[in-house]
């Protein structure tokens, strides 16, 4: 028939979908993953056509912790260790993306894995998407007073990518939780730049430490570490 689905995508429902890909995201190793209906994306995509998030309205978000160990040798700004982590886990993640990507399209249907960690508009230090808005309407978590994802368990311990797909999946939603009276990362912030308001937090004065840590620290990388260490969770 003209119009039928091809072979390998007859019969599928979006619940067996998304019990594949968890089974496949659980045996990958990673520590929390979920999935997001796009069309509660509400900011565009960065150097890349917009439109793909109408052809690809789903997406796959997962993450993997930080190690307990190298962030707690975090004094004062980030460490030659940090940054090799830091690399390394997003070498991790980009693989992972990979081939939860492919995976997808053995089965027909497209789909299109991010980078972990890439700037591709250094104006508003912005990657071709934000991981941390897919994870916030996948349900993984919060924004915290330090502009990241909070997870419930992992606090902002955690490097996260994403994969935008047509595969019908079950999507989850936003939690309703918050920093609560913890202000950890507004002490811990040598820039000063995160307040006890969220809406309040200071993009520029961030980017100015960071850059000032990676000239003095000769990291070479635009990393800090201070407040995700301090964001430690329950875990």
């Amino acid at each position: 028939m003209k119009n039928a689905l091809p072979k390998d995508r007859q019969g599928r429902t979006p619940e067996k979908n998304t019990e594949e890909l968890a089974a496949s995201l659980r045996s990958s190793g990673v520590d929390t993953f979920g999935f997001a209906d796009m069309t509660g994306y509400d900011i565009d995509l960065v150097g890349i056509e917009n439109n793909l998030k109408e052809r690809l309205p789903y997406a796959v978000v997962f993450a993997v912790a930080l190690s307990g160990g190298v962030m707690e040798t975090i004094a004062g700004g980030p460490n030659q260790l940090y940054l090799h982590h830091y690399r390394q886990l997003n070498y991790r993640l980009d693989t992972t993306a990979y081939t939860i990507g492919r995976e997808i399209e053995k089965q027909g249907f497209s789909a299109v894995p991010f980078a972990a960690s890439q700037v591709v508009d250094w104006r508003k230090q912005s990657g071709h998407i934000s991981h941390k808005k897919v994870g916030l309407l996948a349900g993984l978590g919060w924004i915290g007073r330090n502009n990241l994802l909070v997870d419930p368990t992992y606090g902002s311990h955690m490097r996260y990518n994403t994969v935008l797909t047509d595969l019908p999946l079950v999507t989850g939603t936003p939690i309703r939780r918050d920093c609560g009276s913890c202000t950890a990362c507004v002490t811990s912030c040598p820039a000063k730049a995160i307040k006890e308001e969220v809406s309040a937090f200071d993009h520029k004065g961030c980017y100015e430490m960071i850059d000032k840590l990676r000239k003095e620290r000769n990291i070479g990388h635009h990393i800090c570490g201070i407040c995700v260490a301090a964001c430690k969770g329950v875990r």
